[in-house]
C-alpha cells in the first residue's frame, strides 16, 4: 500500500523535450511506491505522456518562454499553496516555490555542478548559481547522483554532509532486435552535446589521427545537427566524409551502441554519465575520460584516457581498435558492472529518503 504523497513540479518537463533530468523524474513516477502528483499543465515532453493535463506534442518549443511558461508556473504555485501533499520534490533549481511552500518539506536532486565549475561556459551561470544556492541550502534533504557530485556540493555550498544522500541512476530497457539503420561497418560512437566541457574538440583531433591510420573508420555522433562552423572545421581536418550526425529514438540508439566498435566519452565533467550504462546494456565497449565521476561509475569496465591530452585519447582508442580481446573483455566487464544500477534501485532508495523526510517533518 502506498504511503504519503509527493508533489513534482513542471520545471524539467517544460524545459526538455527529451533529456536526462526529465527522464529521471519519469522513471521515478513509474517506479516509486508513493502517491505522485504532478503540477504540470502544458508540456511537449516525450516522457510525461498521460500525466500531463493537456498533451501538446506539436507545440513549438519557443512558446515555452512565453505564455505557456507563465501558465505552468501559476498552476504549480496554486498546487503548492493548496498543500495537498506531504513532500515536495522540485524537478529543477528555480526557487520560485520557496515563497509558496510554507512549512512543507522538500527534497532536491542535484545532478551536477557544471555552472559552478565552468561558469565561463554558461551565459546564465550567475543566475543558475544563485538559484541553486537558495534551493540547496533550504532543502530538507539533498539527493546527489554520484559521490563525485556529493563532494562538489560540499565544496561549493554550506551543507551538513549527513543531509546529502547519494542515489545512482539506472538505465532503461533496449529492444535487441530492431536493427533498422544502415551503418558503416566500422565506427566509433559519440552521444550527447559537443560544446565546452564535453571536450569534443580534442576527441575530434584524435579521430583525425585515427582516420589517417584506418581508412575504413567512421564516427557517428548522436545529438543535435552540426552547425555550419562545425562542418567547416571537419572539412579542414579532412574528416567530414567520415562523420555522420543522427538524432534517434531509443531503439535506433540501441542499434548504434550494439554495432559500434567503441563508445567514446571524452567529457571533462559529468554528474553521472547515463550513456556509460546505455553502452553496457547494449554490449558496447567504453573508452572514457579519467575524470570526475567516470571511474566511480564505470569502474574496471572502461578504458581510460587523460581527457586533456589528444595523444592519450588517440593511444587508448587505437589500442582498443587493434585488440578484439580487449574490447571483448570490456564488454564482459560492462555486463557485470551494469548489475549495480537499475531504476528500480533508484526508486526504492528515493522512496526511503521520502519517508525519512516525511517522518522527520511529522
Amino acid at each position: 500500500m502506498k504511503k504519503g504523497c509527493v508533489l513534482y513540479d513542471h520545471q524539467a518537463f517544460e524545459m526538455q523535450r527529451f533529456g536526462g533530468i526529465s527522464n529521471y523524474f519519469h522513471e521515478l513516477i513509474r517506479s516509486v511506491n508513493v502517491d505522485i502528483r504532478l503540477s504540470l499543465l502544458l508540456s511537449n515532453n516525450y516522457y510525461v505522456g498521460e500525466r500531463c493535463r493537456f498533451q501538446v506534442a506539436t507545440l513549438p518549443y519557443k512558446w515555452f518562454n512565453g505564455p505557456i511558461k507563465s501558465l505552468n508556473r501559476k498552476f504549480s504555485c496554486r498546487e503548492i499553496r493548496a498543500g495537498q501533499y506531504d513532500l515536495f520534490h522540485p524537478t529543477y533549481y528555480n526557487p520560485y516555490f520557496l515563497s509558496e511552500i510554507g512549512h512543507k518539506p522538500f527534497v532536491l536532486t542535484v545532478h551536477d555542478m557544471n555552472h559552478e565549475l565552468f561558469p565561463h561556459l554558461f551565459p546564465n551561470a550567475d543566475l543558475m548559481i544563485a538559484w541553486k544556492k537558495k534551493t540547496i541550502e533550504s532543502a530538507s534533504r539533498i539527493i546527489a547522483i554520484s559521490e563525485n557530485t556529493r563532494r562538489d556540493i560540499l565544496r561549493f555550498y554550506d551543507i551538513e554532509p549527513q543531509n546529502i544522500t547519494v542515489i545512482y541512476h539506472g538505465v532503461g530497457e533496449f529492444r535487441q532486435n530492431t536493427d533498422n539503420l544502415i551503418l558503416p561497418e566500422r565506427y566509433l560512437l559519440y552521444v550527447g552535446a559537443r560544446s565546452g566541457y564535453k571536450n569534443f574538440e580534442r576527441f575530434l583531433l584524435a579521430f583525425k589521427l585515427l582516420a589517417e591510420k584506418d581508412d575504413s573508420l567512421h564516427l557517428i555522433c548522436v545529438g543535435k545537427p552540426f552547425k555550419k562552423r562545425e562542418w567547416l572545421h571537419c572539412q579542414e581536418l579532412k574528416v567530414a566524409n567520415r562523420i555522420q550526425v543522427m538524432q534517434t529514438g531509443t531503439d535506433d540508439l540501441g542499434q548504434l551502441y550494439r554495432q559500434a566498435l567503441l563508445f567514446v566519452y571524452p567529457s571533462l565533467y559529468e554528474g553521472f554519465g547515463i550513456p556509460i550504462l546505455e553502452a553496457y546494456a547494449n554490449h558496447c565497449p567504453v573508452a572514457l575520460s579519467n575524470a570526475s565521476c567516470f571511474p566511480e561509475i564505470a569502474g574496471e569496465a572502461g578504458a581510460y584516457f587523460e581527457p586533456e591530452s589528444v595523444d592519450s585519447i588517440y593511444e587508448t582508442i587505437s589500442s582498443l581498435l587493434d585488440s578484439d580481446g580487449e574490447r571483448t573483455a570490456l564488454i564482459q566487464a560492462g555486463k557485470e558492472r551494469l548489475k549495480r544500477y537499475s531504476w528500480q534501485k533508484t526508486a526504492e532508495q528515493t522512496e526511503l529518503v521520502y519517508h525519512q523526510v516525511m517522518e522527520e517533518n511529522n
